[in-house]
């Protein structure tokens, strides 16, 4: 049976053809793997260097809060349950014992928005006797009141009846002057000023308004003087 199962066995020489390829591939791989070594040490300019930039974190920054507005409202009801007692006792040291009061009128009648009379007024009054009083000041006249032509034109008791220049006539000018004047509380002229129309034929229109009488006129059943603005045709034939 060992017969039959025995294996021979040989070691063959490796030939020497195929020891010389094997030594120069291994030889040009060495190389091969010296070359990717040295090459990137004797250049290293050459090779791509990636310099990653830093990252700057920023915090993030909450939203500023949103300004809510207050309104003051006034509390009407606070201000009428004062007590006015317990603001009295104060005056005294703000307010001299001595001397006449010096407190003007119009802060004594000071006023609050809802009606009331102020708790400083009648304390006031309380110290110094008697209430202030105050009076009104009389308007000042301004001047003579300002009317319309029509309003003159109905006071108008004679006609104006002007003069024509016989140098204007001769001359051909005509046109209207405008004449401001001033009529006292009698019916009177009292001052006359020409401001526009032919120089020729003012001094005729304003001699012409001279003459002239008016009603006066009333103002709040008193006579008054007033102003007005009276216009003076001239016309050639007509």
């Amino acid at each position: 049976m060992f017969e039959d199962s025995l294996v021979e066995s040989r070691v063959g020489g490796i030939p020497t053809n195929k020891r010389w390829t094997v030594a120069s591939s291994i030889a040009v791989q060495c190389l091969l793997a010296a070359l990717i070594i040295a090459v990137p040490l004797l250049h290293p300019a050459a090779l791509p260097i990636e310099i990653a930039a830093p990252r700057v974190l920023t915090p993030i920054l909450s939203k500023p809060p949103v300004p809510v507005r207050v309104r003051q409202i006034a509390n009407a009801a606070t201000a009428t349950a004062m007590p006015v007692a317990a603001a009295r006792p104060l005056l005294p040291s703000l307010l001299p014992h001595h001397g006449p009061s010096t407190i003007p009128p119009a802060l004594a009648s000071l006023h609050f928005g809802n009606g009331m009379t102020s708790v400083l007024g009648d304390a006031i009054t309380s110290e110094t006797g008697s209430s202030p009083t105050v009076t009104a000041r009389p308007e000042r006249s301004s001047g003579p009141l300002r009317v319309s032509t029509g309003v003159t034109a109905g006071l108008l008791l004679t006609p104006i009846q002007p003069v024509y220049p016989v140098i204007a006539k001769a001359a051909g000018i005509q046109g209207t002057v405008v004449v401001d004047a001033i009529i006292s509380r009698t019916g009177t002229i009292e001052s006359l000023r020409a401001v526009s129309g032919p120089e020729m034929l003012r001094g005729a229109a304003v001699e012409a308004i001279r003459s002239a009488k008016y009603r006066p006129y009333t103002l709040n059943g008193q006579p008054t003087d007033v102003q007005t603005t009276i216009t003076v045709n001239f016309r050639i034939g007509g």
